[in-house]
């Protein structure tokens, strides 16, 4: 129930986040990318689309609890913190069922993997690609 205390988590990189409220996104309280996937496979329309975050480093474990849940993921946008770091800080996985029958035709669809989201310039300040996804969510850049 909510008076439930979570009091382990497992920690692949980094250490325990002392933000109550952001540790779930930071580790895995509540499951990993392949309890995510089974529960949204299990929740899924027919049609539906799941879309979650995952960090870089676990890019192979987001492919395989995908295969496992019986989903196929249809796109994967990696974000970098920065210009200039060696690889993506998380990327974003668009899935949806394997049973699902896309009517669209396979040629004109995009390359699975997009290129980087690069969220800050040489000069620490947001690209324009970043403030461009930041004016689409209706958050003001400044």
């Amino acid at each position: 129930g909510s008076d439930e205390k979570i009091t382990e988590a497992k920690i692949n990189q980094g250490g325990m986040p002392t933000s109550m409220q952001s540790a779930p996104a930071r580790c895995e309280f509540r499951g990993g990318i392949e309890a995510y996937c089974q529960a949204a496979a299990a929740m899924l329309r027919p049609d539906g689309i799941f879309v979650v975050c995952e960090n870089w480093l676990n890019d192979k474990r987001a492919y395989d609890g995908a295969e496992i849940a019986g989903l196929e993921i249809v796109s994967v946008w990696p974000v970098m913190g920065k210009v200039g770091k060696p690889e993506p800080l998380f990327a974003v996985y668009v899935m949806r069922k394997k049973s699902y029958q896309n009517i669209s035709n396979d040629e004109n669809k995009e390359e699975k993997v997009r290129a980087p989201l690069i969220v800050r310039g040489e000069n620490g300040k947001w690209t324009e690609q970043y403030a461009e996804v930041m004016k689409a969510m209706s958050i003001p850049v400044v």
